[in-house]
């Protein structure tokens, strides 16, 4: 399977510099999958813009919503169009893989576990130079203990004493995990028993080498070293059988292969204006993808 890939565009009605009518894309491909952020807002100036930039297709297009144009807009968008699929909380069968779409609601994304109200989460309790290490650390120890706590190996209680939770941020602690046991079931559900399922998804996995977010270090306070991917959806990846997941939204560009024979899974995000041509196909172990010019 073919497919074109793009993310994070934030293409703008007006003051915009990127030209869709200049856009190449190949003849030769199956689908086109939009892992969010395709417009910049979500008025009505946008939803024309988007429409105009998806009518170029006359292929399956799968659009997963951002926080930029988060739903509804995709389905304002699709209306009319037979060939457009909104892509939040979809399923869709292709001959070589299942296809899962996951978008977002609203455009404010808090994380579910905020490390920062941790003292033995936050990496900026290390001293500046040693941040980024740190925050690789932790982030290892929150995958692995919620990891964990999602297979029913311990309790919320013991994955709080493996991390050196304090007595007093119990209360938080047990809250964020609450919220991501609620979107890794959620996921579980769309996911469900498939094989070589590809997650189409804004929000990136957790603890990848793409998953710190473009903003963060000028918006936060010395948050640049934070991961900030989905949580959810990196255990969802770890404990079914995900074959390759396409995300954007933190506008850092990465490839990671898992530690299966086969490289799976294979998780990909093209940055920002992210847009590429992805092979695919489980069946032969293909995953390669090509980024296109899109200046």
């Amino acid at each position: 399977m073919r497919v074109l890939v793009c993310n994070d565009l934030h293409l703008k009605p007006v003051a915009s510099d990127y030209d869709i009518d200049a856009m190449e894309t190949p003849d030769d491909i199956d689908a086109v999958f939009i892992a969010g952020d395709l417009t910049h807002r979500d008025g009505a100036d946008d939803i024309a813009l988007a429409r105009r930039f998806i009518d170029q297709f006359d292929i399956d297009v799968l659009y997963v919503p951002g926080n930029h144009d988060h739903t509804p807009m995709p389905v304002r968008v699709a209306e009319g169009f037979e060939h457009v699929t909104n892509g939040h909380n979809m399923t869709r069968e292709y001959e070589s893989c299942s296809v899962v779409g996951w978008g977002c609601e609203s455009r404010s994304l808090d994380d579910a576990l905020d490390q920062a109200a941790f003292p033995t989460l936050d990496p900026r309790t290390a001293p500046r130079g040693e941040r980024r290490y740190r925050a690789d650390q932790t982030a290892s120890a929150i995958e692995n203990a919620l990891h964990s706590l999602v297979t029913d190996q311990v309790t919320t209680s013991d994955a709080a004493d493996e991390l050196g939770i304090a007595d007093e941020n119990i209360p938080t602690f047990h809250q964020s995990v609450h919220r991501i046991q609620e979107t890794y079931d959620h996921l579980s559900d769309l996911v469900g028993d498939r094989s070589n399922v590809v997650i189409v998804s804004h929000l990136s996995p957790f603890n990848t080498s793409f998953d710190r977010h473009h903003s963060t270090g000028t918006r936060e306070e010395d948050r640049e070293a934070f991961h900030t991917g989905s949580i959810a959806l990196k255990l969802i990846i770890k404990t079914h059988d995900v074959y390759a997941t396409v995300s954007g939204h933190s506008h850092a560009s990465g490839y990671e292969t898992g530690d299966s024979e086969i490289g799976a899974p294979h998780m990909l995000n093209l940055g920002y204006r992210g847009l590429g041509v992805v092979d695919i196909c489980p069946t032969t172990n293909e995953f390669s993808f090509v980024e296109v010019n899109t200046s």
